[in-house]
């Protein structure tokens, strides 16, 4: 059991019960508190060393201890008890962390809060007001009639202020048969600096496996009566907070995750088992499915085109609450209510494409760098879907219910695809993401000619390697119409896509060339007529960057490596000149790659070419600051503008 640490006098204890949340619904209150302000008791303090603002320049908080507590009894029995106090350096903060919000499951969990509380600067404590404790529907299941029960409640902090600090002590005990195994994926480090935290886990002897990266301290174990808890330690670790293309948490910070799941193989079983139980047609899946396929005769074609109507039609509700116990509901329920988790819409996937008397298969998805570390500890976060599966005369047809078929190399790469042998040992397929192996290539070069009146035409040569385009999206000519327009946007401001050819279309190389021709004459000022060449870099639609922010504190993650290579000519009519031109940028060097644009004058001619090469998919925040800068500059104005005229 976890010790109450109302023994110490931090607060009265809150129980949210199914007739607590009835009489909350109905308006009541289900808990009890004395609002008014009290004189600290004895022992109220926050714990650990004093901690001042300038001890943390660049925090808004500081955790000053976090306890998390796991227990697992005999009969299946968990429970999970998390105590924290944060103090606030100053305002800032205040919108994040004064409501923080507890899910858990009406029926199945039962929530006590043991303390609720703010500690002024000058000691004086404010307990939670009974109004102040509410419950709300959690944003990712909410609406959705199979997790009605799932709840939050939402504890708002009286008495606000910078160097307050923030307790909060509630334990949730989820009964027995509801979860497969205790498990927890934790991320070490929080947005905000961290004094102590203590992890413990409780369990049957010889049950536990855990996994944290490499330079974690191993755990202090003690046995008693046949039960074994570890405690992990971990002190003084910083702030790592989540800003725009951060790296996931797993990547940029510590974690810690552990299960009762005997092993891999097991974790794949159950979800295949569940999933595979709940994958059976019944009568209106099969007129579903024969009105999808109509008079189509090709088994792939078939396979596609239910593939794609349940990508465009099914709602997937795709959160850990839906995980959480890794159940499936029969396809044939999933069918009629047309929403469901990863696990559902697989099933319902299955059902369909078995409805026409195709043999289906699944598999577990899962992330392809966690993996590598969460197979000794498997849990639910590191799930990526189930995947179906179906052999055709052309080859295998791989389904992810939420994005459609793929292939491997594709858009949706980077995963494990999980099986179990003959044996019951595990078998992993990798499915490669498109560029990943080496970098996306974007290559274009042509004329623009303009004429007197301020029309411009011209040709575009274009190659497109790794992630500048997907093969799967262009098998009919509507497809390659669509990248080629995007792709000369990118290039040529206000132009359309007259005719295109394309000459190579593979799994490794794009080529094609495109007539191009502005939509209407060059936008003039005075004399001049205007040119825009883009809106900058051409890459950036598939590789974005975080450009609005000077100051990062966390590496940027891209979408891969990348070159990109332009090379413009312009022509004028005789007698024209071009006084204003793209600005030429001297080529910029970091340990991410180089930038550079030239801009020359010959004539009648103007010729712009670019060069970008960025050579890491990870860039800390010193060389992202030099990345960022030379980007910008492409998308100045200055870098973009030609103006020209008689």
């Amino acid at each position: 059991m976890t010790k109450n640490r109302n023994d110490h006098g931090f607060g009265r204890t809150y129980r949210v019960v199914a007739s607590a949340v009835l009489a909350l619904l109905a308006g009541g209150s289900g808990c009890h508190a004395t609002p008014a302000a009290a004189p600290a008791p004895q022992g109220a303090e926050a714990p650990g060393p004093a901690v001042e603002i300038a001890q943390f320049p660049e925090a808004d908080a500081v955790i000053l201890r976090w306890e998390q507590d796991w227990v697992l009894e005999q009969d299946g029995t968990v429970r999970r008890r998390e105590h924290k106090w944060t103090k606030l350096l100053n305002r800032r903060p205040i919108r994040r962390l004064a409501d923080p919000r507890i899910d858990h499951c009406v029926g199945e969990d039962e929530l006590t809060i043991h303390t609720a509380r703010t500690i002024l600067p000058d000691g004086t404590t404010l307990p939670v007001p009974d109004y102040a404790i509410n419950l709300a529907g959690p944003d990712d299941v909410a609406g959705w009639p199979a997790y009605i029960d799932w709840v939050q409640t939402v504890v708002s902090f009286p008495g606000i202020e910078a160097g307050a600090v923030l307790e909060l002590d509630y334990e949730i005990v989820t009964k027995p048969g509801v979860l497969p195994w205790l498990e927890a994926d934790l991320t070490l480090d929080d947005d905000d600096p961290v004094v102590e935290r203590v992890v413990s886990v409780t369990v049957p002897e010889n049950t536990l496996r855990f996994d944290c990266l490499t330079g974690t301290s191993p755990p202090v174990e003690s046995s008693n009566d046949g039960v074994t808890t570890s405690v992990w330690t971990f002190t003084n670790s910083p702030g790592v907070p989540a800003e725009p293309q951060s790296p996931s948490w797993r990547e940029r910070c510590n974690w810690l995750r552990f299960t009762t799941c005997p092993g891999a193989e097991k974790w794949v079983a159950m979800i295949l088992t569940r999933v595979e139980q709940a994958a059976r047609p019944d009568d209106a899946i099969r007129t579903f499915a024969e009105a999808v396929v109509e008079d189509e005769v090709d088994p792939a074609q078939r396979v596609r085109k239910i593939a794609k109507t349940l990508q465009d039609s099914f709602n997937f509700v795709d959160s850990l609450m839906t995980r959480r116990s890794l159940t499936c509901r029969p396809a044939a329920d999933v069918f009629r209510s047309n929403y469901g988790g990863l696990l559902e819409s697989a099933a319902l996937c299955a059902a369909a494409v078995r409805a026409l008397g195709v043999d289906a298969s699944v598999r577990v998805a899962v992330d392809g760098g966690p993996w590598a570390w969460n197979e000794k500890a498997p849990t639910a976060s590191v799930l990526a879907g189930v995947i179906v599966v179906v052999e055709t005369p052309g080859g295998p047809v791989h389904i992810h219910p939420q994005h459609g078929v793929f292939t491997s190399p594709g858009s949706w790469g980077k995963h494990w695809l999980l099986s179990l042998t003959d044996t019951g040992g595990l078998r992993s397929t990798y499915v490669e993401a498109r560029g990943e192996t080496k970098p996306s290539e974007l290559h274009v070069t042509g004329k623009v000619t303009i004429g007197a009146e301020g029309q411009a035409d011209g040709d575009l040569r274009i190659r497109l390697t790794g992630a500048f385009y997907d093969p799967a999206k262009l098998e009919t000519s509507g497809g390659q119409e669509r990248l080629m327009q995007r792709l000369a946007e990118r290039i040529l401001t206000g132009f359309d896509v007259k005719s295109h050819s394309i000459a190579t279309l593979s799994d490794e190389t794009l080529r094609a060339t495109a007539a191009v021709a502005s939509n209407k004459p060059l936008k003039k000022v005075g004399a001049r007529h205007l040119l825009r060449f883009g809106d900058g870099p051409a890459f950036l639609v598939d590789f974005p960057m975080p450009l609005d922010r000077s100051y990062r504190r966390t590496d940027v993650r891209l979408a891969g490596r990348l070159r990109q290579e332009i090379d413009l000519t312009v022509e004028l009519p005789e007698g024209w000149t071009a006084p204003i031109v793209p600005a030429s940028l001297p080529t910029v060097e970091g340990d991410w790659g180089t930038i550079g644009q030239t801009v020359q004058v010959e004539g009648a001619s103007v010729r712009i070419r670019q060069s970008i090469a960025v050579s890491q998919d990870v860039i800390s925040p010193e060389a992202f600051a030099g990345l960022r800068r030379a980007v910008n500059a492409l998308r100045a104005d200055a870098s973009l503008m030609l103006a020209c005229g008689p």
